[in-house]
């Protein structure tokens, strides 16, 4: 710890950190995410994991961050602390097209994030990832040192700017926005809401009670949008997502699927 802290505003405090995380419990992959609310992520710090090329960093960076729960929690919520996958993930996590689709190939099972807040519109993300799952006793040990890993975290990043950082960058930020207004060419408010949170592999029950409605009301929303969008399934939905995000070049300041569909007809 104190090697943590003497390693503060130098280049090795990253990996001097996660060295010192592991003592509690070894680590099989970790990546340092910076995450600005109004564009795209970047990781500062990652270690090589098991993950096989479809459930690695760089594939997570392309657009399946969208759909991570911890990326969600970094930009729904407000709170700095350290959060294991259990908290933030959806119920019914394993069936969701996001683990199907990426996460499952990480040969990860179980995660922490350390998630600092250091001003508004930013977020750190501290990921431990591991192949086993962590029990209670680990997992309270990890939450233990929460607030001195947090502290280390805010002095180190201190007055930490994206400013003249790959963020910046124009095109980047349209491709960002084209991501978030995805469905919103054919969809209400409320459909593109709901179609975004089935993404991230919630089940009705779960939309229910985020959106504080019925269940029938999800279920008739659903039915609207998979009619809409011309699908059946929640895995069409993804299919169609990960499709129109491939073709978002052409269509950056807009819903990508207004383009993506017009082409389909």
């Amino acid at each position: 710890m104190a090697k943590v802290t003497e390693s503060i505003g130098h280049p090795g405090f990253a990996a001097t950190l996660f060295e010192t995380l592991g003592c509690i419990q070894p680590i099989q992959a970790t990546t340092l995410y910076l995450y600005p609310h109004g564009g795209m992520p970047s990781a500062l710090f990652e270690l090589d994991g098991p993950w096989l090329p479809q459930g690695n960093v760089r594939h997570y960076l392309s657009g399946f961050y969208l759909l991570d729960p911890f990326y969600g929690a970094c930009v729904e919520n407000a709170v700095s602390g350290c959060f294991e996958l259990a908290e933030v993930a959806p119920d019914h996590f394993e069936l969701s097209e996001y683990y199907q689709s990426f996460y499952r190939h990480s040969h990860l099972q179980d995660e922490l994030n350390y998630i600092l807040q250091p001003s508004p519109g930013l977020s750190l993300a501290v990921s431990l990832a591991f192949t086993e799952k962590l029990d209670a006793a680990t997992t309270a040990q990890f939450k233990r040192i929460a607030p001195w890993g947090l502290a280390l975290l805010g002095k180190h990043f201190v007055g930490f700017d994206v400013r003249g950082t790959r963020f910046e960058n124009q095109l980047e930020q349209r491709i960002h926005t084209a991501l978030n207004n995805f469905g919103s060419s054919i969809l209400t408010e409320r459909e593109c809401r709901i179609a975004q949170l089935i993404l991230r592999g919630h089940s009705t029950r779960s939309l229910a009670e985020r959106l504080a409605v019925s269940e029938d009301t999800i279920k008739s929303h659903r039915k609207n949008v998979y009619s809409k969008l011309d699908i059946g399934t929640q895995s069409e939905l993804f299919s169609l997502f990960i499709d129109s995000l491939a073709a978002a070049q052409g269509v950056l300041s807009k819903d990508p699927l207004e383009s993506y569909m017009s082409k389909r007809r």
